[in-house]
């Protein structure tokens, strides 16, 4: 994804927010000051892609149906059910959609073949 002009101004408006938010940074837990000033960039970047994640998950559309993995046939949408993943960026709540195959009588949950590698 490249980043558009617009967005690279909402970033710098929002490390604005931040850096006003956070105050002087404390470097006396790292080596050196771009050090501090670069672990807290991370964090940062952490919690916002773990939100952007969470957020997007919600949003995904979702089928009345699916097919159970298990027998084949057709189960029932019943919601979404949180679920908590290792991204790269470190752990992060997505929304999955639920589904119960009558037929097994059980709740599976088909990813869309990325999640979870």
């Amino acid at each position: 994804m490249a980043i558009s002009a617009w967005m690279k101004e909402r970033i710098e408006a929002y490390v604005r927010e931040l850096a006003a938010e956070f105050g002087e940074i404390d470097d006396s837990a790292a080596d050196s000051w771009l050090d501090a000033i670069e672990n807290q960039a991370v964090e940062i970047g952490d919690a916002v892609a773990a939100e952007l994640m969470k957020q997007q998950s919600a949003d995904r559309p979702t089928d009345d149906e699916a097919t159970c993995p298990q027998c084949g046939k057709t189960g029932r949408y019943r919601g979404l059910r949180q679920r908590e993943l290792v991204s790269r960026r470190g752990p992060a709540t997505i929304a999955e959609p639920e589904y119960y195959c009558p037929c097994c009588r059980k709740a599976f949950f088909p990813s869309d073949g990325c999640v979870g590698r």
